[in-house]
């Protein structure tokens, strides 16, 4: 039970590092350091047997809508055998620019 559950854990650290390194792979480097598009993109992973099969971008005007859809697809997207999927959101700030409501996860009242 002991090697299961360390194999799981390889496989989920072996899964964020494939997703972490593929999504600073696809960004433009001259885009996030030099303006900001106002929103949130989610770079999503959908694998297969553990591999890459596709990757889709969406846009979401607030951090918590952008880690709901997120989590939404991961749900759906374990639903298939052999299927899983992965997603980052992140936000590209200019210089300067403050953090409004929209970009916090949870928001008090």
């Amino acid at each position: 039970m002991i090697e299961r559950a360390s194999m799981n854990l390889k496989k989920v650290i072996s899964l964020m590092l494939l997703v972490t390194v593929s999504a600073c792979s696809m960004m433009d480097e001259k885009k996030t350091a030099n303006q900001s598009t106002g929103h949130w993109t989610l770079e999503f992973t959908w694998l297969k047997n553990d591999k890459p099969v596709k990757v889709q971008s969406y846009e979401y005007a607030s951090r918590s809508e952008c880690f709901n859809a997120m989590y939404a697809m991961q749900q759906d997207a374990k639903k298939g055998r052999h299927q899983s999927g992965a997603g980052l959101c992140y936000k590209a700030f200019a210089d300067g620019q403050e953090r409004t409501a929209n970009d916090v996860l949870a928001r008090y009242r």
